[in-house]
């Protein structure tokens, strides 16, 4: 991923010196992993992608002043990481390589991105649910499982047993997928 840093500091100095494009900016470091990913799912050669990313962020940097912020940025973006995709692997086919026929990359492309909003209604629902629930239960979730300690260990530090935590947590999770159970049944999938 360092050439997601690379771009994400041009960007970031650019915007630093009072270019124009701070929505933007913050679009693009937001989306910048998705991208990266958007790429990878048509390449896969890992230097390969790099150097397509980088271009990718160049020519939405130049292009930056036609972005509509009314739309969706990551859609727009991967539009134009697809197209420098293709550009790249027709030069390839040149040089007498088979690869895969455009009609098909751009059937992955589209649903890459169709799976990246399901993603997204998932993220927001299970953001909406865990906002449902009290803040001492969102903090043992977040400290159980984005920390480095073990059960045992925050067991020990609540001074309760690593049974009685694992049943809280198992007691917090239906909760939350009770939220989310009930969410879709009422609205539907997002």
């Amino acid at each position: 991923m360092s050439a997601v840093r690379s771009a994400q500091d041009a960007v970031s100095r650019n915007a630093q010196e009072g270019i124009a494009g701070g929505d933007f900016v913050a679009e693009l470091v937001r989306h910048q992993r998705r991208i990266y990913a958007f790429i990878g799912s048509l390449v896969h050669h890992q230097a390969d992608i790099e150097d397509l990313y980088q271009q990718t962020c160049l020519l939405l940097w130049k292009k930056h002043d036609q972005y509509d912020g009314s739309r969706e940025f990551l859609p727009w973006a991967c539009g134009f990481a697809k197209h420098e995709v293709f550009n790249y692997l027709r030069k390839r086919d040149r040089r007498g390589r088979v690869y895969l026929s455009e009609q098909l990359l751009a059937e992955i492309a589209e649903e890459h991105l169709r799976t990246e909003a399901e993603s997204d209604a998932r993220r927001d629902l299970l953001d909406d649910c865990l906002a449902k629930i009290h803040e001492r239960q969102r903090q043992l979730l977040r400290r159980c499982y984005e920390g480095s300690h073990t059960i045992k260990e925050i067991a020990a530090d609540m001074r309760i047993s690593p049974a009685a935590l694992t049943m809280r947590l198992q007691r917090i999770k239906q909760a939350v997928l009770g939220c989310i159970a009930g969410s879709l049944a009422t609205e539907g999938p997002r």
